[in-house]
């Protein structure tokens, strides 16, 4: 769950952005603070993953995103709505590769601002775990959903995506395959350059034509083998 904290001196204004939010799978609204003082309370209680500041930031009014900054262990990832021309309302303590800078405010590019910056927290919190993880996620304007990776028997990599294939549907995901072999080597095994398979998925090889292919329990699907890695997976077929 991404945690999402409205800081806006108009209520309206906050209200709009948070019947969009509401909306979206896997996103939850701790609140809509009108001033920087009041989001320090409410960040206090229960931190938020994501700031949407909707202000006109003052020197004075910056202060308390600074305190905010020093006084959590992850940084939130803060939206600015809206900059306009000759005017940049972020502090400098905040990095630019921490937040985004938003020229107008509409349910398209706000929609798209938070799931970028959910992107953002999902990646911060991969790199303080260190550990694979147990979901990916599918990111898009009805949210978030969470896809278990012991549930994925196949990616494979389709132009600029990965296509995960789970037994009962697909989905695009931004991940890299080669980053998701780095991470998943000991639950996936490359059978092309295009393609990972679960191993725990994995029946048996099987010839077509004149090429190697894989079945691949609970899928229809099957991939192709590359030449080059029919020695190996016989080898691991055994093991499995």
């Amino acid at each position: 769950m991404i945690r999402v904290l409205i800081v806006d001196n108009e209520l309206l204004a906050g209200i709009r952005i948070e019947h969009l939010l509401v909306t979206m799978k896997n996103i939850e609204v701790l609140g809509i603070a009108s001033t920087g003082a009041d989001a320090l309370v409410v960040s206090r209680q229960s931190p938020p993953d994501i700031l949407i500041i909707n202000l006109s930031v003052s020197n004075m009014d910056k202060v308390w995103i600074t305190d905010l900054v020093h006084q959590m262990d992850l940084m939130p990832v803060l939206i600015f709505c809206p900059s306009f021309d000759g005017f940049n309302p972020m502090p400098e303590v905040i990095s630019r590769k921490d937040s985004f800078n938003m020229r107008l405010i509409n349910s398209e590019d706000m929609a798209a601002s938070i799931l970028g910056a959910c992107r953002m927290v999902h990646k911060r919190r991969r790199e303080a775990s260190g550990a694979p993880r147990t979901h990916l996620y599918v990111y898009s304007y009805q949210g978030i959903e969470k896809i278990p990776v012991a549930e994925v028997l196949l990616f494979r990599a389709a132009h600029k995506y990965v296509v995960a294939h789970l037994p009962d549907r697909t989905v695009t995901i931004n991940d890299s395959l080669k980053s998701l072999m780095t991470e998943f080597s000991g639950l996936f095994v490359k059978i092309h350059r295009n393609a990972l398979v679960a191993m725990s998925a994995i029946d048996k090889l099987e010839p077509v034509d004149d090429h190697m292919t894989v079945v691949i329990k609970g899928l229809d699907s099957r991939p192709t083998v590359s030449r080059r890695r029919v020695s190996y997976l016989r080898q691991l077929m055994p093991l499995l």
